[in-house]
């Protein structure tokens, strides 16, 4: 049976902590955006010390989210001159219900970055 880790790991002691889960999400969103582990997180904060290891790149998820919130962005600017310039009615349905689409589509980007819209 294989173990995971290292015969000479350097942190062998195992602390707890009890969270509501507003916290723990807390935490966990910001290690995330922070791109490193709870535990780094919290060792950081607690003892004032910097992060031990490099942070983690982000993950294919975040960043093709974030590519696509730039792609939504430049859609919806581009549907926002065209009804300045009156070549599409924003009154018409199809045109608004675009509009509620792209704001939905980047609320939806910016949550699965951890973000808020």
């Amino acid at each position: 049976m294989s173990r995971s880790g290292s015969d000479n790991r350097q942190r062998q002691e195992t602390l707890s902590a009890r969270f509501n889960d507003g916290e723990a999400e807390a935490i966990r969103q910001m290690a995330d955006r922070a791109g490193t582990s709870v535990a780094s997180l919290i060792r950081t904060a607690v003892l004032n010390v910097p992060a031990t290891r490099a942070t983690r790149r982000p993950t294919v998820n975040h960043q093709m989210a974030a590519r696509v919130l730039g792609e939504l962005g430049r859609i919806a600017d581009i549907l926002r001159a065209a009804a300045a310039a009156d070549r599409v009615d924003p009154k018409d349905p199809h045109v608004a219900a675009a509009f509620r689409d792209l704001a939905e589509m980047r609320t939806v980007c910016f949550l699965a970055m951890g973000r808020e819209p």
